[in-house]
């Protein structure tokens, strides 16, 4: 039975617990009616003295007891004097005399004219005087917008969580003008979406119909559209999307309310005509995504149209000195790397992309030539170091990415010239990371970009790689022919019968290295069973790995019983239930000493991609600084509020282990992530497993996979683009 909701009116005594960001707390307070509450919820902005209006509900703690858990919360003025110089004396320099001195002096016009010229009453007090006096001023102010905001929403009825989201998001002078003018600007801050700027837009009057909604709607279902990957939408594409997001329901029911496809595509032709986004024959874009790939297209016809400028003879065969030998197929790639400024390198696993590169690499230092190497995570470029025996780096250390500046090399400072730079995981790169590294090319560089196109697209707009194989411009080899060695991996048969939508092998023969296993559960719930097992003893004990580290589970979602949330929390629940809590942001998501963890989001003052892996292996300074082992061999040190992008990682999604490599790989398929299976998702995780892949689920939702090839296809212009500015 649910509990019964309450309100209460309350005044804050203290603050026992506050995350760092704000978001939750816990905090004793006082009721007339009922006496002492231990209130939680998203309090953070409380102190003593408030008074508040919560609604919520009471819950029974094991550990702590009865606390009241806050849904709504309304913020009250202050009744009586005492109440009043608590709040009083939160502001530097002013003590329980000096509050009641300013009391007695302005009475009950004391807020207002806080609020209105907190100099002319705070420099009343004795003392304070100069830096003293400003500093005081300067501490009401910074209160006087978070509460200006707050009794904004309170008073439309905006829950407490949601007014806490908003006063983050917009940082430390929140402006309530603003806010009231637009509230569709919120969606360009982190953390704050559509759906709550606009239900804050409703809350303030702003009619469901009115032209900025729907221009708001138009310009977020295009964002979103770009999450997706789509480097544009068509224009009824984009109008159908943003009906759907501003009617709020099922997309085959009608909008109502004044929505449909007229009035969007009416608020459409407004953004276009303001040149908010871009229409090029029908294909509706930002200006930052179109001009991405308009740059993008004339950087690849400018490098494939120039003469090589590498004077290294490649002879017809390769020379018996290499070892081992490079085949045919591979020494004609090494000769195309060479005899063009750009060309690509592709094929599957087995195939031989390394050696070639590593013969690639051999040749051209034989020639007295310098060769870079470098890749899209840490991970990657130390893989393709010790492939190679030639030093690899990331991307953006290469390019001299400095945190709020951006990238230091492009046209104007390139990287070194006159070398032969590889790309290594180039299905990987999105749009924006292309521009940046060919801007950075100077004018005698070579560029080699190898991958494998048959991988899920990367995480970001754009399907770079495969954009410039479709366009027919860039010199590529594609490897076929698998090696004997590779052969005998029942995980290479299995990755390219997967590729051409067969089942995988899974009886091995009596020359085959049995390294991949599928285990019958079509039930979900027994399917996680059988994961926590295998990922906890069976494992960890068959290949003398770590559980954490050693065995990685990539699921196709992060719902449901083989999802990835659920199988982060069991399989911590086995392999990591006492580790010490870390405080701040990373609390939030609940991260202990000794997790497996994942970064979810590019942070290049760490240097640490979005995707890449570690564990979680030191909490130091009483919570406050982590440290981070990451997979790829680096320690890194960060404070413990920075950890509000990483996450649990004993179990991830496909997509974020794009580009990176795991010992043993445990892959759930079943048939409740049917919607997001696809052969490529298949494929990518199973050419994740270095020493072995486990296969878990259902035969008939691998099927199902098998028989759909990329999901959902990627809304790009950049084959065209490159035609046309080649016949331009």
């Amino acid at each position: 039975m649910p509990a019964e909701e309450e309100t209460l009116e309350l005044e804050v005594a203290g603050v026992r617990f506050r995350s760092d960001d704000g978001s939750f707390a816990v905090v004793d307070a006082i009721s007339d009616a009922t006496g002492h509450e231990v209130l939680v919820g998203p309090l953070g902005h409380l102190e003593p003295g408030d008074r508040v209006r919560a609604t919520g509900e009471r819950q029974q703690h094991a550990k702590h007891g009865e606390r009241f858990k806050v849904r709504g919360l309304q913020s009250l003025a202050p009744e009586g004097d005492e109440a009043l110089s608590r709040v009083l004396q939160r502001v530097p320099g002013v003590g329980p005399v000096a509050a009641e001195q300013l009391i007695e002096r302005f009475g009950d016009e004391l807020l207002e004219r806080l609020d209105e010229s907190p100099r002319d009453v705070l420099r009343r007090v004795r003392g304070l005087s100069g830096e003293k006096l400003t500093e005081a001023v300067d501490h009401w102010r910074a209160e006087a917008g978070p509460r200006a905001v707050r009794l904004l929403l309170e008073q439309h009825q905006v829950d407490a969580a949601t007014i806490g989201r908003v006063i983050r998001a917009l940082g430390d002078e929140p402006d309530v003008a603003l806010l009231r003018a637009d509230p569709y600007r919120l969606t360009e801050r982190s953390g704050i979406g559509f759906v709550t700027a606009d239900a804050i837009a409703l809350a303030l009057g702003e009619a469901r119909d009115s032209a900025a909604r729907r221009q708001a709607g138009t310009l977020q279902a295009l964002r979103l559209a770009e999450e997706d990957g789509h480097c544009h939408l068509p224009h009824d594409e984009l109008v159908r999307r943003a009906v759907r997001l501003l009617a709020g329901r099922d997309p085959w029911q009608p909008a109502g309310g004044g929505i449909d496809g007229a009035s969007v595509g009416e608020a459409l032709d407004g953004l276009i005509a303001s040149g908010a986004v871009v229409d090029r024959d029908g294909r509706v874009a930002t200006l930052e995504l179109d001009e991405d790939e308009a740059l993008l297209a004339t950087l690849v016809a400018g490098l494939a149209t120039d003469a090589p400028t590498l004077d290294v003879e490649v002879p017809e065969s390769a020379p018996e000195a290499l070892d081992p030998a490079p085949s045919a197929e591979q020494w004609q790639a090494v000769g195309s790397a060479i005899g063009h400024r750009l060309s690509i390198l592709t094929g599957g696993p087995g195939t031989g992309k390394t050696q070639t590169m590593k013969a690639l690499v051999t040749t051209l230092r034989s020639a007295g030539r310098r060769v870079l190497l470098c890749a899209p995570t840490g991970k990657a470029a130390r893989r393709l170091s010790e492939a190679t025996g030639a030093e690899a780096t990331t991307i953006h250390r290469l390019l001299g990415y400095v945190p709020g500046e951006g990238f230091q090399h492009d046209e104007d400072d390139p990287i070194p010239d006159g070398v032969m730079l590889v790309v290594d995981e180039a299905s990987m790169l999105p749009l924006d990371l292309a521009v940046a590294l060919l801007r950075a090319i100077g004018p005698t560089t070579h560029v080699l970009l190898v991958g494998d196109v048959d991988q899920l697209a990367p995480v970001g707009p754009g399907r770079v790689l495969q954009d410039l194989l479709e366009s027919g411009e860039v010199p590529a080899v594609r490897l076929s022919r698998i090696f004997r060695q590779a052969e005998r991996s029942l995980i290479v048969r299995a990755a390219h019968a997967m590729n051409r939508g067969e089942p995988p092998q899974t009886v091995p023969g009596p020359d085959d290295v049995r390294d991949f296993f599928l285990i019958e559960r079509p039930d979900p719930f027994a399917a996680a069973d059988e994961i926590v097992s295998l990922v906890t003893r069976r494992l960890p004990a068959h290949y003398d790995v770590p559980a954490v580290g050693g065995v990685q589970v990539l699921a196709p979602q992060r719902k449901g019983a083989c999802g990835v949330e659920t199988l982060n929390a069991r399989l911590r629940e086995v392999l990591n239930p006492g580790g010490r809590a870390v405080a701040g942001g990373g609390a939030l998501r609940g991260l202990r000493q000794g997790d497996r963890v994942m970064q979810t989001r590019n942070d290049h003052e760490a240097e640490v991609m979005n995707g890449e892996l570690g564990m979680l292996v030191q909490v130091e300074l009483d919570g406050k600084q982590v440290v981070v082992a990451m997979d790829d061999g680096r320690t890194i040190r960060l404070p413990s509020d920075r950890l509000d992008t990483w996450d649990l990682a004993y179990a991830c999604t496909v997509h974020k282990a794009q580009g990176s490599s795991v010992p043993v790989a445990v892959v759930p398929v079943v048939a409740e992530h049917r919607h997001m299976l696809t052969r490529n998702l298949l494929y990518t995780a199973v050419t994740r497993a270095e020493r072995a892949c486990v296969m878990v689920g259902d035969r008939g939702a691998i099927a199902g996979a098998l028989r759909k090839v990329d999901g959902a296809t990627r809304y790009t212009a950049l084959p065209d683009r490159i035609r046309d500015a080649l016949s331009g």
